[in-house]
């Protein structure tokens, strides 16, 4: 069990470095992804989230992730600002103790839990 886990974590880390620091063309495909008129939700590169924390002056996206790891006494392992209508929130993929991945949202205005709803 603490082999496979070992490896799971491995490759998740693996799989952050990649796209932290992968081909220039992964950057660019991600960008555009991200331009693409998504309706209710647009995710956003890195690059882009750097613009809009600065921009829009949002929470720090570890201070959430942290908050994350705790509530789910975790490993945070991503953070992933999006807009959900007009409400910007990170979502954040926390490794729980029994191996699975969980996504959690946080309001990147007030780095406090979101529920998804309108009003949070």
């Amino acid at each position: 069990m603490l082999i496979a886990l070992f490896w799971l974590r491995c490759a998740v880390a693996a799989a952050a470095i990649t796209a932290a620091f992968g081909h220039p063309r992964a950057e660019e495909a991600a960008e555009r992804v991200a331009e693409r008129p998504a309706g209710r939700r647009q995710c956003f590169s890195t690059t882009q989230t750097r613009e809009k924390i600065d921009e829009k002056k949002l929470t720090e996206p570890f201070a959430c992730m942290r908050a994350a790891a705790r509530e789910l006494n975790g490993e945070a392992l991503s953070a992933r600002l999006c807009r959900h209508e007009e409400i910007f929130v990170y979502e954040i993929s926390v490794l729980r103790p029994d191996g699975r991945i969980v996504k959690l949202l946080f309001n990147a205005a007030t780095g406090k839990p979101h529920s998804g709803r309108k009003n949070d």
